[in-house]
């Protein structure tokens, strides 16, 4: 014990930066990745693309990306939920089968079409036990028919719906 309150010799710090190296690169073999970027290696430079999530951490939605709010006015939704491509896979990867995801085919008419797509949401929702707030990803072609999917979805109570653009 020091009791005549002189300092303790330190180490010196030389470790530190060998120690945030180790650690920078154990951190993907840990599984450390959030998701939260898409990394592409390119030759000797990486290119990063951060996408922004949909849902804060309490679950509640977040603004819209303005990339994802479509052009024409007769594809826009009456909640004004929008997603990217990159941020409908980065929901679908991080709630798995919490997140429910449908395709409004348009290659059959639009009512059998729209039809379809609610009927197959009421059907995950109740293969998975989902309440009405599960986060649901309407996509399509025709963005005006899968905007009114997603609006016939909202209507009838499912309170996160997001319509899926290009």
């Amino acid at each position: 014990m020091n009791t005549d309150r002189t300092p303790l010799p330190t180490r010196p710090r030389r470790a530190l930066p060998w120690l945030m190296l180790l650690s920078a690169a154990l951190l993907p073999a840990c599984g450390g990745d959030s998701g939260e970027a898409d990394v592409h290696q390119t030759g000797t430079a990486a290119h990063v693309r951060v996408v922004s999530a949909l849902l804060d951490d309490e679950g509640r939605v977040m603004p819209s990306d303005p990339a994802a709010v479509p052009v024409d006015p007769g594809a826009k939704t009456r909640a004004g939920h929008y997603a990217t491509a990159a941020q409908a896979e980065q929901l679908q990867r991080a709630m798995t089968t919490a997140a429910i995801a449908t395709q409004v085919d348009s290659g059959v008419d639009a009512t059998t079409a729209a039809d379809l797509a609610v009927l197959t949401v009421y059907g995950l929702q109740a293969a998975h036990d989902l309440d009405p707030h599960a986060p649901v990803l309407v996509r399509g072609d025709d963005l005006r028919l899968a905007a009114l999917v997603s609006n016939r979805l909202h209507d009838n109570g499912f309170t996160r719906v997001f319509l899926v653009t290009p």
